[in-house]
């Protein structure tokens, strides 16, 4: 669990060095919870979820609990999902999350527009493309220590 929280310190600080992006940055926190959650599906990480929203709400002085919202969502349906995305190719797998990312995001837009925020619809959109398309490198660097630290008993 050690190693887990050092790479969502790590995807902390990747972020803040993005910040100046804003909405084009990728959704690094949310990428490395995705990987946690499908190597190691447990429902410990919808708390895992929670905490790195309110990490990130706090950090891009969102609105408080939407992200953790969002993410807690997406984690769940990842999790029920994972025998179907564990099998997939990495390139298939950054398809669906381009297509659970863009509704996460078009869920973001709709709730700020409810308490009357504007928010970049085209940042947006390119967001959830540079988040899909970071996937890989994600995906093999987190496995890489995972298999490193032999977390969850593989080799």
């Amino acid at each position: 669990m050690l190693i887990i929280l050092i790479t969502i310190i790590l995807g902390l600080f990747i972020s803040l060095i993005t910040l100046p992006l804003g909405y084009y940055a990728p959704e690094w926190m949310l990428l490395i919870v995705i990987y946690w959650a499908i190597a190691l599906p447990s429902n410990n990480k919808l708390f895992l979820a929670f905490l790195t929203g309110i990490i990130i709400d706090i950090v891009y002085g969102q609105v408080l609990g939407i992200s953790s919202l969002f993410y807690v969502l997406l984690v769940y349906i990842i999790l029920r999902l994972y025998n179907s995305l564990r099998y997939m190719t990495i390139a298939q797998q950054a398809v669906v999350l381009f297509i659970f990312i863009f509704l996460k995001q078009h869920l973001l837009v709709w709730a700020y527009y409810i308490i009357d925020r504007n928010i970049d619809y085209q940042a947006l959109l390119v967001g959830s493309i540079v988040t899909a398309s970071i996937w890989p490198l994600i995906y093999y660097t987190l496995r890489f220590i995972r298999r490193k630290f032999n977390i969850g008993g593989i080799n």
